[in-house]
């Protein structure tokens, strides 16, 4: 087992299965930039190879599958019928929500219990607005058609002040009528708001959200797992929500996350750009390959930070 002195250690990976998305949203891109397919990015096959590799390197029993946008790209199928086949504790999916009806039934098929859905408002001309792709009733039956075959659904929604803020108490009013639990996600210094005023005009803490929040709602704060990204809170008889308050609380101290990026490069923390190719390790038999891994993943561990500092890399590129 492979672990660095704060005693973390990579039991999550996130995979994106592809850089492109079918979305521009203003946090995530400048300029209504669409992110595009990377450069040889891995094939299903080669993806399901990376995952069993590093299963086996390392202990990585649980997997989020994310992009850019998972369900734009034609190996999403394939991925996701495999990965369910692996064995692994946990296997779950992160996606916008716009593709979700046309991918309902190899999500049945697949046996996949858990999904997480990007969605920042509940006003169709907001929507427009701060997706720049897409449209709103798509994603809201896309919703229901999960929540009808049985999952356990969160949203995640980024609070902005110029954008969403007066949407926090609808958009948790939604949730708790559907007992879905909404995940606040505090607007990262990633990409293009490094260093940019926007992201200092548009940030709201914690302390805000929850100020919000108690306008409507008594809620006291409740014990989360270990490893988790978000602080978590009950409100008596309705639900939870939670806050991944990566400016006011970071969560790197704890983090067991590992990215696979599209293109077959692993990154050990949001807050680092290093890389570490491991296509060529796909080709070699696996007595060969996985010392070899184990060395990238150590360095890899090394690159955690303590706290979040942000980073120029589009987290779109390496899975959020």
């Amino acid at each position: 087992m492979i672990v660095d002195r704060l005693g973390r250690k990579f039991s999550n990976l996130r995979v994106s299965l592809t850089a492109a998305c079918n979305y521009a949203c203003t946090y995530c891109v400048p300029n209504g930039k669409r992110l595009m397919k990377a450069q040889n990015e891995l094939s299903a096959k080669e993806l399901i190879h990376a995952v069993s590799l590093l299963h086996q390197a390392t202990g990585i029993d649980k997997v989020r599958i994310t992009g850019g946008e998972p369900l734009v790209t034609p190996k999403f199928d394939q991925f996701l019928l495999e990965v369910m086949e692996l064995g692994l504790s946990d296997v779950s999916l992160t996606t916008n929500g716009q593709l979700l009806l046309s991918k309902r039934d190899v999500i049945a098929q697949s046996g996949l219990r858990r999904m997480n859905i990007s969605l920042d408002t509940l006003n169709p001309l907001k929507f427009k607005h701060i997706a720049r792709g897409g449209d709103l009733k798509t994603v809201l039956d896309g919703v229901e058609a999960m929540l009808d075959l049985g999952l356990k659904l969160k949203i995640n929604m980024v609070p902005m002040r110029s954008e969403n803020l007066c949407e926090v108490v609808p958009m948790l009013r939604y949730c708790l009528d559907r007992d879905i639990e909404l995940r606040f996600i505090e607007l990262m210094r990633m990409g293009h708001l490094q260093g940019n005023n926007a992201f200092q005009t548009d940030f709201v803490s914690m302390e805000a959200l929850l100020d919000e929040i108690g306008r409507e709602f008594e809620f006291s704060r409740t014990e989360a797992p270990y490893d988790s990204t978000a602080a978590r809170f009950q409100i008596p008889d309705h639900g939870n929500f939670g806050i991944i308050a990566n400016e006011s609380e970071p969560f790197c101290r704890t983090c067991t996350r590992l990215r696979l990026s599209s293109d077959g490069y692993l990154y050990g923390c949001l807050s680092n750009a290093s890389r570490y190719a491991i296509g060529e390790l796909l080709e070699l038999p696996s007595y060969l390959a996985l010392p070899k891994l184990q060395g990238l993943l150590v360095n890899a561990l090394g690159d955690k930070k303590l706290a979040f500092q942000g980073e120029v890399t589009v987290m779109k590129f390496i899975g959020v």
